[in-house]
């Protein structure tokens, strides 16, 4: 099989449409149709089904789609291993919810300094997102809610974060009791902060009322302030913020209050000086991080 065929049928497959992948490739139209064409008449089986809607994959395109996937990530490392310098050059791109991401610019504005030829991306996502894109190659690794169990991710630090309730500054907080027919106001419902805050409810006899999402972390400390809801957050977040004005932070009881955030990477991703010089700059950094990344790649 020719690699120029499997980035055309990577292509169609990603986009569901021959136009579609025509244009985003560049090519014609009837040169897409005709290499998927030559590709299936090579492998002697239909890699997709057509319909009016477009296309889809058929079992067989399924499986040549996970293979492919991994061809040209392999060829994408190969060329940056080949291509990797002692002096850190090139670009990384990191992933983070949006706690985690409070970390990050001390840590970033150090790193460029050091590394000026390097140029960093930052994604801001939820947690099953970000743990996607370190699977597919799209991010260099990520800070995510953990522990994360999965057979090809690395966990590379630990930061055991401590959580605390987000409450109005005019509530008259009391315990549970206060907030127990309130809102929570959060960015992920199915976040780690939600389930911790749940066994605390449920240990002391209460039910969560109701849960409002939000999309930015403005929104939703905004909405705290203006009395709607509550929130859970690290401590060491709201610790960080510029304005709290409005609002007040409690600390979890000791039980409740610790939540691992880890930074992650695939267990087979080719280690650029680049992106070895980022994590050690994340160690330098965050002292009150746990190392486990040399101990998981020996598991």
């Amino acid at each position: 099989m020719d690699i120029g065929l499997l980035k055309v049928f990577m292509a169609v497959a990603e986009e569901g449409s021959i136009s579609k992948a025509a244009q985003s490739l560049n090519y014609v139209q009837s040169n897409v149709t005709a290499r998927i064409q030559q590709l299936e008449q090579e492998l002697k089986t239909p890699l997709f089904y057509r319909h009016s809607r477009g296309i889809t994959l058929t079992s067989a395109g399924q499986t040549l789609l996970t293979y492919t996937e991994k061809i040209l990530n392999l060829l994408e490392e190969a060329e940056k291993a080949v291509l990797d310098s002692p002096i850190p050059k090139g670009s990384i791109t990191v992933g983070s919810d949006t706690t985690a991401a409070i970390r990050l610019p001390p840590i970033l504005s150090a790193y460029r300094g050091k590394f000026p030829e390097v140029e960093v991306h930052l994604e801001i996502g939820l947690t099953d997102q970000l743990i996607n894109a370190v699977l597919q190659y799209s991010v260099n690794g990520a800070f995510v809610d953990g522990p994360v169990e999965h057979p090809d991710i690395i966990q590379e630090l630990i930061i055991n974060e401590r959580l605390g309730l987000i409450i109005p500054e005019t509530m008259d907080f009391r315990g549970l009791r206060t907030i127990q027919d309130k809102t929570l106001l959060i960015l992920n419902p199915d976040c780690m902060y939600r389930l911790q805050l749940e066994e605390w409810f449920r240990d002391e006899g209460f039910r969560l009322a109701k849960v409002m999402q939000f999309g930015t972390m403005e929104g939703l400390l905004g909405c705290v302030k203006a009395g709607i809801g509550f929130a859970v957050l690290p401590v060491s977040y709201f610790n960080k913020l510029n304005v709290k004005d409005g609002i007040r932070c409690y600390p979890f009881p000791e039980r409740y209050r610790e939540v691992p955030t880890v930074f992650v990477r695939r267990r087979d991703l080719y280690m650029t000086s680049a992106f070895h010089k980022f994590i050690e700059e994340l160690k330098e950094h965050l002292p009150e991080a746990l190392c486990c990344g040399a101990r998981a790649s020996e598991s």
